[in-house]
């Protein structure tokens, strides 16, 4: 007869494993494709003064592997990290990205794609897809042509979907890059010539050069997971050039100096500056597989389906590799 500790370390066991036996069981894979394109809007609707930065860190990126290894992967000596990896192990990725001499396209997109067929692997969180596994080729073509439109991003991957608490969002990035013109916050790049800061050619040879942040035209986060349904939770943001009103510092230390600069700017019109304006879009929607769903906006759309597949643990080997069965 089982002595009582034994007894319960034995259920314990068995708890676990079952537990984990149901978990590989419920894991639920789906597919899913979006599009994602700029319009040209007569909206009176206003952008939001300020620029109210998204954090992108820890989630999901499928988009940094493929554009850094397609552009720099071989000079820089990136070996390439999965989004597994960037789940995984984020700081390792990130080290990669800031230890390397890798240079950032100017561009991303419209299409994002893995340059081969990929199947989902049980136990990850997502993989990008091919272009030829996509599905949207005739919304894509019929969108693009509408005068005004601009695709942004079109891409397609796979997902394990979790319940909210343990899932991951996935970061979404394309268009232009204005960090040449723009700093993240939307006001414009100073150099060092314009604030009266002298150059000396010997230091940037004793010193490497500041990196620089991209400034995307497109930049953001979708979290879609599975809580009996489906749901579909997103903040992007849209990067528009325009102008505003000039906001002058005034140093208030100093009465009097505070004084004639009051009086200065209230008798001239100050000029209005360049600025980067970021146009959010946020949703939060309820889903059904296999509709194809159309997220509205004054300056962009978003077109996004999920679509049932077959399970990672239901595809065959054939000639050693995973392939779709036939049916």
């Amino acid at each position: 007869m089982l002595k009582p500790y034994f007894f319960a370390k034995l259920c314990a066991t068995l708890t676990l494993l079952m537990s984990l036996h149901v978990s590989a069981q419920q894991e639920r894979w789906f597919e899913v494709e979006i599009y994602l394109f700029e319009r040209q809007s007569h909206s009176n609707e206003q952008a939001p003064e300020e620029v109210s930065l998204v954090s992108t860190r820890g989630a999901i990126d499928m988009i940094t592997p493929e554009v850094y290894t397609d552009i720099s992967a071989a000079s820089a000596g990136l070996s390439g990290c999965t989004a597994q990896d960037w789940l995984n192990k984020p700081d390792e990725c990130n080290s990669q990205l800031t230890t390397t001499t890798l240079t950032h396209p100017t561009h991303v997109g419209p299409t994002v794609a893995s340059h081969g067929l990929q199947y989902a692997t049980a136990g990850e969180t997502s993989i990008l897809l091919s272009e030829q596994q996509s599905q949207f080729a005739d919304i894509v073509t019929k969108l693009s042509r509408e005068p005004g439109n601009q695709s942004l991003l079109h891409m397609t991957w796979q997902q394990s979907m979790l319940p909210r608490h343990q899932t991951k969002p996935i970061r979404l990035y394309a268009g232009k890059d204005f960090s040449d013109s723009f700093e993240a916050n939307g006001y414009p790049v100073v150099s060092s010539s314009a604030l009266g800061i002298p150059s000396f050619d010997f230091l940037i040879s004793q010193f490497d050069e500041p990196k620089t942040e991209p400034v995307w035209q497109l930049d953001g986060l979708m979290n879609i997971y599975l809580d009996h349904y489906l749901f579909v939770e997103m903040q992007l943001g849209l990067r528009q050039e325009g102008l505003k009103a000039a906001n002058p510092t005034i140093d208030t230390s100093d009465a009097t100096v505070a004084t004639v600069a009051t009086e200065t700017v209230a008798t001239e019109e100050l000029a209005p500056t360049p600025y980067l304006y970021a146009l959010p879009m946020k949703q939060n929607r309820r889903l059904r597989s296999e509709q194809i769903h159309y997220f509205d906006h004054p300056n962009m759309g978003l077109v996004l389906q999920i679509r049932k597949m077959v399970q990672p643990d239901e595809l065959e080997v054939v000639d050693g590799e995973r392939v779709i069965p036939q049916i």
